[in-house]
Protein backbone atom coordinates (compact mmCIF):
# COMPACT_ATOMS: atom_id res chain seq x y z
CA UNK A 1 0.00 0.00 0.00
CA UNK A 2 2.75 2.22 0.25
CA UNK A 3 3.94 4.82 2.61
CA UNK A 4 0.58 6.67 2.86
CA UNK A 5 -2.49 4.07 2.78
CA UNK A 6 -4.39 7.24 2.23
CA UNK A 7 -2.40 8.37 -1.00
CA UNK A 8 -4.58 6.83 -3.60
CA UNK A 9 -8.10 8.05 -2.09
CA UNK A 10 -6.43 11.50 -2.57
CA UNK A 11 -5.01 10.49 -6.21
CA UNK A 12 -8.47 9.50 -7.33
CA UNK A 13 -11.59 10.47 -4.88
CA UNK A 14 -13.70 10.00 -8.05
CA UNK A 15 -13.03 6.88 -7.87
CA UNK A 16 -13.13 6.38 -3.81
CA UNK A 17 -15.35 6.06 -0.95
CA UNK A 18 -15.41 7.22 2.74
CA UNK A 19 -17.43 5.28 4.85
CA UNK A 20 -17.63 5.81 8.76
CA UNK A 21 -18.94 4.56 11.90
CA UNK A 22 -20.84 6.98 13.84
CA UNK A 23 -20.41 7.04 17.50
CA UNK A 24 -17.42 7.11 18.90
CA UNK A 25 -16.04 7.85 15.34
CA UNK A 26 -18.12 10.58 13.92
CA UNK A 27 -19.33 11.87 16.94
CA UNK A 28 -17.96 11.50 21.11
CA UNK A 29 -19.28 8.67 23.00
CA UNK A 30 -21.76 10.13 25.43
CA UNK A 31 -23.46 8.97 28.69
CA UNK A 32 -26.90 8.13 26.77
CA UNK A 33 -27.18 7.91 22.67
CA UNK A 34 -29.92 10.85 22.55
CA UNK A 35 -27.41 13.09 23.83
CA UNK A 36 -24.79 12.42 21.24
CA UNK A 37 -24.31 14.99 18.46
CA UNK A 38 -21.54 15.31 15.63
CA UNK A 39 -19.82 18.31 15.70
CA UNK A 40 -20.60 20.98 12.68
CA UNK A 41 -17.42 20.96 11.52
CA UNK A 42 -17.10 17.59 11.14
CA UNK A 43 -20.64 17.80 9.38
CA UNK A 44 -18.54 20.69 7.44
CA UNK A 45 -15.75 18.18 6.40
CA UNK A 46 -18.30 15.38 5.02
CA UNK A 47 -19.95 18.07 2.86
CA UNK A 48 -17.04 19.04 1.52
CA UNK A 49 -16.10 15.47 0.70
CA UNK A 50 -19.89 14.31 -0.68
CA UNK A 51 -18.35 16.92 -3.55
CA UNK A 52 -15.27 15.21 -4.20
CA UNK A 53 -15.42 11.50 -3.44
CA UNK A 54 -17.73 9.08 -5.36
CA UNK A 55 -19.08 7.77 -2.40
CA UNK A 56 -19.44 8.85 1.23
CA UNK A 57 -21.41 6.70 3.78
CA UNK A 58 -21.96 6.15 7.59
CA UNK A 59 -22.44 2.50 8.63
CA UNK A 60 -24.24 2.94 12.00
CA UNK A 61 -25.40 0.63 14.83
CA UNK A 62 -28.19 3.01 15.59
CA UNK A 63 -31.31 3.11 13.20
CA UNK A 64 -31.05 4.58 10.31
CA UNK A 65 -33.22 7.01 10.95
CA UNK A 66 -31.70 8.07 13.81
CA UNK A 67 -28.03 8.02 12.11
CA UNK A 68 -29.38 10.19 9.55
CA UNK A 69 -30.68 12.78 12.49
CA UNK A 70 -27.25 12.78 13.57
CA UNK A 71 -25.66 13.18 9.89
CA UNK A 72 -27.78 15.69 8.30
CA UNK A 73 -25.81 15.97 5.43
CA UNK A 74 -27.32 16.08 1.74
CA UNK A 75 -25.51 12.92 -0.50
CA UNK A 76 -24.44 10.96 2.64
CA UNK A 77 -25.45 7.31 2.49
CA UNK A 78 -26.90 5.73 5.70
CA UNK A 79 -26.91 2.26 6.94
CA UNK A 80 -28.15 1.65 10.05
CA UNK A 81 -28.47 -1.17 12.79
CA UNK A 82 -24.96 -2.83 11.71
CA UNK A 83 -26.38 -2.71 7.81
CA UNK A 84 -30.04 -3.95 8.80
CA UNK A 85 -31.30 -1.14 7.67
CA UNK A 86 -30.52 0.92 4.63
CA UNK A 87 -31.98 4.42 4.55
CA UNK A 88 -33.26 5.11 0.17
CA UNK A 89 -34.66 8.10 -0.58
CA UNK A 90 -35.68 8.58 2.94
CA UNK A 91 -37.37 5.62 3.80
CA UNK A 92 -35.86 2.65 5.86
CA UNK A 93 -35.40 -0.45 3.63
CA UNK A 94 -35.38 -3.56 6.22
CA UNK A 95 -32.40 -6.21 4.94
CA UNK A 96 -33.84 -9.63 3.85
CA UNK A 97 -35.34 -11.84 6.54
CA UNK A 98 -35.32 -9.29 9.29
CA UNK A 99 -39.22 -8.17 9.16
CA UNK A 100 -40.16 -11.72 10.27
CA UNK A 101 -38.17 -10.96 13.48
CA UNK A 102 -39.01 -7.84 14.87
CA UNK A 103 -42.40 -9.30 16.97
CA UNK A 104 -39.71 -11.40 18.47
CA UNK A 105 -37.08 -8.51 19.10
CA UNK A 106 -39.70 -6.73 20.87
CA UNK A 107 -40.65 -9.21 23.24
CA UNK A 108 -37.27 -10.30 24.09
CA UNK A 109 -36.64 -6.80 24.65
CA UNK A 110 -39.33 -6.73 27.03
CA UNK A 111 -38.27 -9.88 28.53
CA UNK A 112 -34.70 -8.31 29.02
CA UNK A 113 -35.86 -4.99 30.58
CA UNK A 114 -35.95 -6.31 34.22
CA UNK A 115 -32.79 -7.67 33.85
CA UNK A 116 -31.04 -4.61 32.68
CA UNK A 117 -33.04 -2.50 34.98
CA UNK A 118 -31.36 -4.72 38.05
CA UNK A 119 -28.01 -4.60 36.02
CA UNK A 120 -28.39 -0.46 36.58
CA UNK A 121 -28.94 -0.30 32.54
CA UNK A 122 -31.97 0.10 30.31
CA UNK A 123 -33.16 -1.02 26.97
CA UNK A 124 -32.75 0.79 23.70
CA UNK A 125 -35.58 -0.29 21.11
CA UNK A 126 -34.30 -0.04 17.75
CA UNK A 127 -36.99 -1.39 15.74
CA UNK A 128 -35.04 -4.65 13.86
CA UNK A 129 -32.77 -4.25 17.08
CA UNK A 130 -32.66 -3.25 20.70
CA UNK A 131 -29.49 -2.59 23.01
CA UNK A 132 -28.68 -2.82 26.79
CA UNK A 133 -26.84 0.23 27.78
CA UNK A 134 -24.51 -0.55 30.85
CA UNK A 135 -22.39 2.55 30.63
CA UNK A 136 -24.38 4.55 33.65
CA UNK A 137 -24.56 1.29 36.06
CA UNK A 138 -23.47 1.79 39.63
CA UNK A 139 -20.99 -1.56 39.06
CA UNK A 140 -20.55 -2.10 34.88
CA UNK A 141 -18.01 -4.76 35.69
CA UNK A 142 -20.75 -6.53 37.55
CA UNK A 143 -23.67 -5.62 35.46
CA UNK A 144 -21.88 -7.01 32.57
CA UNK A 145 -21.55 -10.35 34.97
CA UNK A 146 -25.07 -9.87 35.37
CA UNK A 147 -26.26 -9.43 31.55
CA UNK A 148 -23.64 -12.70 30.60
CA UNK A 149 -25.50 -14.29 33.02
CA UNK A 150 -29.27 -14.25 32.68
CA UNK A 151 -29.52 -11.97 29.53
CA UNK A 152 -27.28 -13.54 27.07
CA UNK A 153 -29.52 -16.89 27.61
CA UNK A 154 -32.72 -15.50 27.20
CA UNK A 155 -31.87 -13.78 24.33
CA UNK A 156 -30.69 -17.15 22.92
CA UNK A 157 -33.41 -18.82 24.03
CA UNK A 158 -35.77 -16.07 21.93
CA UNK A 159 -33.65 -17.12 18.77
CA UNK A 160 -32.16 -14.01 18.64
CA UNK A 161 -28.17 -13.52 18.37
CA UNK A 162 -26.40 -11.37 21.11
CA UNK A 163 -23.20 -9.64 20.88
CA UNK A 164 -20.97 -7.03 23.11
CA UNK A 165 -20.28 -3.63 21.85
CA UNK A 166 -18.79 -0.74 23.88
CA UNK A 167 -20.50 -0.77 27.35
CA UNK A 168 -23.50 -2.35 25.45
CA UNK A 169 -25.12 -5.63 25.02
CA UNK A 170 -26.69 -6.13 21.33
CA UNK A 171 -29.43 -8.21 20.32
CA UNK A 172 -30.41 -8.94 16.69
CA UNK A 173 -32.01 -11.49 14.07
CA UNK A 174 -29.91 -13.81 13.29
CA UNK A 175 -29.90 -12.83 9.29
CA UNK A 176 -26.11 -13.35 7.94
CA UNK A 177 -25.99 -9.47 7.48
CA UNK A 178 -23.25 -7.17 9.43
CA UNK A 179 -21.27 -3.84 8.70
CA UNK A 180 -19.11 -5.44 5.86
CA UNK A 181 -22.11 -6.62 4.21
CA UNK A 182 -23.62 -3.11 4.51
CA UNK A 183 -20.40 -1.47 3.34
CA UNK A 184 -20.35 -4.03 0.24
CA UNK A 185 -24.13 -2.96 -0.46
CA UNK A 186 -23.17 0.54 -0.91
CA UNK A 187 -20.00 -0.59 -2.52
CA UNK A 188 -22.20 -2.60 -4.74
CA UNK A 189 -24.42 0.57 -5.72
CA UNK A 190 -21.13 2.99 -7.07
CA UNK A 191 -19.46 0.43 -9.45
CA UNK A 192 -16.98 3.07 -10.33
CA UNK A 193 -15.50 2.78 -6.82
CA UNK A 194 -11.85 1.05 -6.60
CA UNK A 195 -10.62 1.99 -3.52
CA UNK A 196 -11.76 2.54 -0.29
CA UNK A 197 -12.12 3.82 3.71
CA UNK A 198 -13.82 2.51 6.49
CA UNK A 199 -13.18 4.34 9.92
CA UNK A 200 -14.46 2.92 13.55
CA UNK A 201 -13.82 2.46 16.46
CA UNK A 202 -15.71 -0.61 18.20
CA UNK A 203 -15.42 -4.48 17.77
CA UNK A 204 -18.58 -4.80 15.18
CA UNK A 205 -16.82 -2.56 13.16
CA UNK A 206 -14.25 -5.49 12.04
CA UNK A 207 -16.37 -6.93 9.79
CA UNK A 208 -16.71 -3.64 7.75
CA UNK A 209 -12.37 -3.59 7.73
CA UNK A 210 -12.65 -6.79 6.74
CA UNK A 211 -14.07 -5.21 2.48
CA UNK A 212 -12.16 -2.24 2.58
CA UNK A 213 -8.80 -1.38 1.54
CA UNK A 214 -7.87 1.27 3.52
CA UNK A 215 -8.83 0.45 7.82
CA UNK A 216 -8.84 3.42 10.33
CA UNK A 217 -9.11 2.92 13.86
CA UNK A 218 -10.36 5.45 16.03
CA UNK A 219 -8.33 5.29 19.46
CA UNK A 220 -9.58 5.72 22.59
CA UNK A 221 -9.70 3.93 26.29
CA UNK A 222 -12.07 1.43 25.35
CA UNK A 223 -11.17 0.40 21.83
CA UNK A 224 -10.50 -3.08 21.41
CA UNK A 225 -7.03 -4.15 20.79
CA UNK A 226 -7.79 -6.25 18.29
CA UNK A 227 -9.54 -3.11 15.73
CA UNK A 228 -6.18 -1.44 16.25
CA UNK A 229 -4.45 -4.22 15.26
CA UNK A 230 -6.05 -4.56 12.52
CA UNK A 231 -6.21 -1.19 11.36
CA UNK A 232 -3.69 0.58 8.60
CA UNK A 233 -4.06 4.07 10.51
CA UNK A 234 -4.95 4.76 13.90
CA UNK A 235 -6.05 8.30 14.82
CA UNK A 236 -6.53 9.61 18.23
CA UNK A 237 -10.43 10.33 19.03
CA UNK A 238 -13.15 11.72 17.52
CA UNK A 239 -11.05 15.19 16.85
CA UNK A 240 -8.02 12.82 15.21
CA UNK A 241 -10.68 11.08 13.29
CA UNK A 242 -11.58 14.50 11.85
CA UNK A 243 -7.79 15.77 11.48
CA UNK A 244 -7.82 12.49 8.79
CA UNK A 245 -11.04 13.77 7.08
CA UNK A 246 -9.33 17.71 6.81
CA UNK A 247 -6.93 15.78 5.10
CA UNK A 248 -9.36 14.25 2.17
CA UNK A 249 -10.88 17.41 1.61
CA UNK A 250 -10.62 19.92 -0.87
Amino acid sequence: MGSDPLARLRAAPEHSAILLDVDGTLAPIVARPELSAVPADALGLLGGLVERFALVGCVSGRAALDAARLVPVPGVRIAGNHGLELLVDGEVRLAGGVEEWLDDVRTAAAAVEPIADEAGGWIELKGATFSVHFRQAPDPVAARSLLELRAVPLIAASGLVSRWGRMTLEARPPVPVDKGSAVEELLAGCPGVRWSLYAGDDRTDLDAFGVVDVRVAVRSDETPDDLLEAADVVVDGTDGLADLLRSLAP
